[in-house]
Order: structure tokens, then sequence, then C-alpha cells
């Protein structure tokens, strides 16, 4: 299962989200969060994410453990595998998405992240939402998301420059996967749905669809 919002990851308003999207789990969660996307960041802002992973999932009373993992070679040592393999949900957090895909693409960490798809939950905010398409806005992603480019942070006016790349790349032969603050959108197998308290947005050339919490999508609108 894949499960992306725009933004809010760790903060008290998507407390109750995630407690919900937990619920998903068929056992018991094993959390393990990574801020790679901010692995070129200082360490006082990677001690930021970690403090706030730490508890977020302690008010959710699961267990979990945040992995200090700044870069390809951090991600692949043998001690993250090993969790990897115990784990059914990973997090990834914001940052960089061009750093957590180069740190991510082409490894042993990137096969058991794709093991993981089918036993569990990859999820991910805003960097962590945007390596999961085929595209990026500067790059590529990792294709959990054949034939679409997510965009985070969907309507925040500090981000105001998402949506002028969102109508600048609205012409092009990806389909805009545009989510908001505190809403998954969930990809369970070829099942589509939106959970949390805001909105998901399809975009496609004249096409505008938007999708609210229990909300189920129509598949080909991502095809």
């Amino acid at each position: 299962m894949i499960a992306i919002t725009g933004s809010g990851e760790f903060l008290p308003s998507i407390l109750d989200v995630d407690k919900k999207l937990l619920n998903y789990l068929d056992e018991d969660p094993y959390v393990l969060t990574f801020s790679t996307a901010a692995g070129k960041e200082s360490d006082e802002r990677l001690f930021y994410w970690e403090n706030l992973a730490n508890a977020h999932f302690g008010n959710l009373n699961v267990k979990h453990q945040h992995i200090d993992a700044r870069n390809h070679k951090d991600l692949n040592k043998e001690s993250v595998i090993r969790e990897m393999k115990k784990a059914n949900f990973v997090f990834f957090s914001g940052g960089s998405p061009n750093h957590l895909y180069d740190s991510i693409y082409d490894s042993e960490f990137s096969n058991e992240l794709q093991n993981l798809e089918s036993r569990g939950i990859i999820a991910g905010c805003s960097a962590g939402a945007m390596i999961m398409g085929e595209k990026m806005i500067k790059g590529v992603g990792l294709n959990y998301l054949p034939k679409t480019i997510v965009i985070p942070h969907y309507g925040e006016s500090f981000y105001s420059w998402i949506s002028n790349t969102v109508k600048m790349l609205n012409r092009g032969r990806y389909k805009l996967l545009c989510l908001e603050k505190d809403t998954y959108f969930i990809k369970d197998g070829e099942h589509l749905s939106v959970l949390g308290k805001q909105n998901v947005h399809i975009i496609y050339k004249k096409e505008h669809h938007t999708f609210s919490d229990g909300d189920t999508i129509d598949a080909s609108l991502l095809q």
C-alpha cells in the first residue's frame, strides 16, 4: 500500500488521521521513519525531524524507530536492511525529493521497499510523497504511481510556485496528483481512496477532479 500526503507530517493535526491509517495494517504496527530527504541539511534540522517523529508515534502508542540515514550509503547499511525486513510501515518526511530519490534508487534498500508495499504501508509527505510518481517536477521518481507527477502542499499560499508549476505541466502527458495538508491519497493494489481532513486533486489537461475523505477514485484517472 502507498499512502502519501501533501504536508503536516508528525504534527498534532494529522494524529487522528495517522491513527486511522495504521488501522489498515493486518498486524501490530512496526513503524520506521526516515528523514533522509533532509540528509544534506543541518544536524539541528535532522534532530528536529527525529524528535517530532518520536513524539508523534509515541502518542500513537506503536512500536517505532527513527532511522538516522542521511544518504544512499546509510540506507543500505546491514542494520537498516534488517529492520526493513521486520517493519510493516515506513514513512519518509520532507526535504529534497531529488536527494531522497538518489539515496533510494537502485539499491538493496529499494528492493526491500518494494517488498514492503505488498505486506504493509509505504507512506510519505512532501518530498516523501513526490518520489512516488513516475516523474517529479525536476527529475524522475520511483514510479510507484506510473504516468503521475505528485504535487504536495497544494493550495498553500507559501508554496504558490507549485500551482504555477501545475499550470505549466498541465498540458503534458503526466497526470497531476495534487495533495493537500493532513490528507492521504491511498493506493492499495488497484483500489484508490482518500483519508484525511482536506482534499486530493487529479488534474489532466482541462479535467480537474477533487476527492475528500472516504471517497474512492476511479483508477482510470491515473492511467
